[in-house]
């Protein structure tokens, strides 16, 4: 057992003293910045689990994670909650006010003194006060509103979270339906109470860039730390009841993730998976996502459907800008020339007569042995536009179906630190086109990893060339940390571009030319050049606001794709 599973279960065991419920997995634990389990913050969260329905508070901390201040406000709730809890344990419990006395003591030393609001000096504030040290008199107001009563209901909690964050931190206020969100984390997944979060790193801060794009990171906290790690096993079973099952056997499975989560991947997960059910019920955690994603593909197919006509045009007109492609490659080359496949036969020719045209070119119907890869950015931020991306990617699937080029679609997000990478359409399978629109976008996106799995598939087919095109927005976004120190970085920001790009320049060096289809804001665009180079291309805006397909758009899909394909034929 190593460091990280004894801490986990030493948390584990914390959780359960406050909660006293053995028959429950605590699957949300909290750390100090040595990674060792905090006893006062998990007995806190034992204590809330024994005293609140703790669902009730997911929908308010997943619009947190949506938000690039999501570790102070995540402190802020933490404080709130912490505050009813020990007001309420501490009658019951004699060691509670110890245990938060050391805590606060811990806190003071490692947090840095700050000027300003944020979420150092809210911190340092509130250990001052718990150690009945001078406090900034500025702040008291701000202080009385964090020690909620004991007897606060958890309405009562989210709105007084929400009210400091509104009065302190200028946050609006929520309306009514945000409060109905609820994201790929932390979805209520049935009646029975407790904290039932797969992710146990829901509540986890994660850095984002600084103001002004200086890509600067955010440090972490004591209150930060509620990270935790899923067990495997439960892990396996949800990604495989989600997801579908593992398309390899352990012993390959546990081939790649040596070989591939390794460096700054280190402590990942693979699943790969062509999505064949797993021939059981799906545990609790996941019947709500799984759920979820069979009416998202319906939705996909039922989108296709509404603009059918466009659709048929735009496969159309790839299919011929593509066959046209490879007419002229072929035309161009002739029968016989000085690359190729060698004849025997002709060899002597180019000893005898200086002849070097005693290669053999390909017909117009044979490609070159060009194979394609479509990766698609299956993470969450690719949410409000499922419908769109997997239409654009089945008329290119299709497209590339109809010109005889091998294709492959696959789909990648990430849960838990584990990385999914779902077959939706294999090579040589054009039957499986359909399967595309069983895309759905939801989790994380560690896609340094992606890029470094995908290459481990193609290095299993040997392909004269492969062309992998990735629609992404180009944003690395990933809950796993980056093994470092302590505490680790966040996958984010400059870290997660660079080893993005990275990754992408690896492909090159072994003959795989990576280039994307945008997805994103103007915003991203640098961190997509930086991945990508020139092999970009902007995907335009179709059905922001009608969700209907353009005529131009369709003109510039069959045009980006022909370019790319037209691209790699000429490198090979």
């Amino acid at each position: 057992m190593d460091r990280q599973d004894r801490e986990t279960r030493r948390a584990e065991n914390q959780v359960w003293n406050g909660w006293g419920d053995y028959a429950r997995k605590p699957e949300l634990l909290t750390f100090d910045r040595a990674g060792d389990a905090e006893l006062y913050g998990n007995t806190v969260l034992g204590l809330a689990c024994r005293y609140y329905d703790f669902d009730r508070f997911r929908p308010l901390l997943n619009e947190f994670h949506r938000s690039a201040q999501e570790a102070l406000y995540t402190d802020v709730f933490f404080l709130v909650l912490e505050g009813a809890v020990f007001a309420r344990g501490a009658a019951e419990r004699p060691l509670l006010p110890a245990l938060r006395r050391d805590y606060a003591r811990r806190l003071l030393a490692q947090t840095p003194v700050a000027e300003g609001m944020n979420g150092d000096v809210v911190r340092r504030a509130w250990a001052c006060r718990v150690l009945e040290q001078p406090e900034d008199p500025a702040l008291s107001p701000l202080l009385d509103e964090l020690a909620a009563p004991g007897n606060s209901t958890e309405v009562q909690l989210i709105q007084r979270t929400e009210r400091v964050l509104y009065t302190w931190f200028r946050r609006a206020r929520r309306a009514a339906d945000d409060r109905q969100w609820a994201a790929w984390v932390g979805r209520k997944r049935d009646k029975s109470g407790g904290v039932h979060f797969v992710r146990p790193n829901a509540l986890r801060a994660l850095s984002h860039d600084a103001p002004g794009g200086s890509g600067g990171l955010q440090k972490q906290t004591l209150f930060s730390f509620l990270q935790g790690r899923t067990p495997e096993p439960i892990l396996r079973r949800y990604v495989e009841d989600c997801f579908g099952a593992s398309m390899l056997t352990p012993g390959q499975l546990s081939e790649a993730e040596h070989t591939l989560c390794t460096g700054v991947h280190k402590n990942c997960r693979l699943h790969f998976t062509r999505g064949e059910p797993v021939g059981r019920a799906p545990a609790p955690e996941a019947a709500w996502d799984a759920a979820h994603f069979r009416q998202q593909r319906e939705k996909n197919r039922a989108y296709y459907q509404e603009h059918l006509v466009e659709n048929k045009l735009a496969i159309a007109q790839l299919t011929q800008k593509l066959q046209n492609t490879l007419l002229l490659r072929a035309e161009d080359e002739g029968g016989t020339g000085r690359a190729g496949r060698l004849r025997p036969e002709l060899a002597w020719r180019a000893g005898a007569l200086g002849d070097e045209r005693v290669f053999s070119r390909r017909s117009p119907q044979e490609p070159g042995e060009l194979s394609v890869d479509l990766l698609l950015d299956g993470s969450a931020s690719q949410n409000r536009q499922q419908e769109k991306l997997a239409t654009q990617a089945y008329l290119i699937a299709e497209s590339l179906s109809r010109c005889r080029i091998p294709v492959r679609v696959t789909a990648f997000c990430s849960v838990s630190g584990c990385t999914v990478l779902r077959v939706l359409r294999d090579y040589d399978h054009p039957e499986q086109n359909e399967g595309v629109f069983d895309y759905v976008a939801a989790g994380w996106n560690r896609d340094g990893l992606a890029l470094r799995a995908m290459g481990w598939l193609l290095r299993q087919r040997r392909s004269e060339q492969s062309l992998l095109l990735v629609l992404s927005d180009a944003s690395p976004n990933d809950d796993q940390r980056i093994p470092n120190g302590l505490g680790g970085w966040a996958y984010t920001g400059k870290r997660g571009v660079d080893d993005t790009a990275a990754e992408a320049a690896a492909l090159r060096l072994r003959g795989v030319l990576p280039v994307c289809l945008f997805t994103g804001s103007d915003r991203e665009v640098p961190d997509a050049r930086r991945i990508y180079g020139q092999a970009m291309e902007r995907l335009p805006a179709i059905g922001c606001s009608t969700l209907e397909v353009s005529r131009p758009a369709i003109g510039w899909l069959a045009d980006a794709v022909t370019r790319l394909i037209r691209g790699q034929l000429r490198r090979g």
